[in-house]
């Protein structure tokens, strides 16, 4: 792909992102790190790509290491920080949400008993806890079948 092609890639699929609720400028550093070389890209190298300080690249970098979807890695030999994206990034992400999904079941399962039974808020804690409860046993059954799925 030309550089122009790729920009139009990053800003594309950083938009969806976006709409589907990632902040703007981690779905962009996201998004960059999909097209990065195999070393990834150092805090600089990404501002440069996207045509913003490293500092409001900071922010963005934290965010998606934090929630599983970057990596930061240092090479051997260099002073600075890397970042990429692994190519079952979002397998594990959806492994770190299963707990955050069986988390909120328990919790949903405590405001059942804090809501009288049959009204409206018992019928929605109760349906939301039993979406989460089921997700939270068939999530990690569709990412080992994925991960198998790549074996093949």
């Amino acid at each position: 792909m030309k550089d122009d092609q790729v920009a139009e890639f990053i800003e594309g699929f950083a938009l969806q992102l976006n709409d589907a609720g990632m902040q703007r400028m981690a779905a962009r550093v996201f998004a960059t790190l999909l097209v990065a070389p195999e070393n990834g890209h150092t805090a600089k190298e990404i501002g440069e790509v996207l045509g913003v300080s490293a500092a409001a690249v900071s922010g963005a970098t934290a965010y998606l290491t934090r929630m599983g979807l970057a990596v930061r890695q240092r090479v051997t030999g260099e002073r600075v920080d890397r970042y990429n994206v692994l190519g079952t990034t979002w397998a594990e992400a959806m492994a770190t949400e299963t707990q955050t999904i069986s988390t909120l079941s328990g919790l949903l399962e405590q405001g059942l008993t804090r809501v009288e039974a049959g009204s409206a808020a018992h019928e929605r804690l109760a349906a939301t806890h039993d979406f989460f409860s089921y997700m939270a046993v068939e999530m990690p059954k569709l990412v080992e079948r994925w991960h198998e799925s790549r074996k093949a």
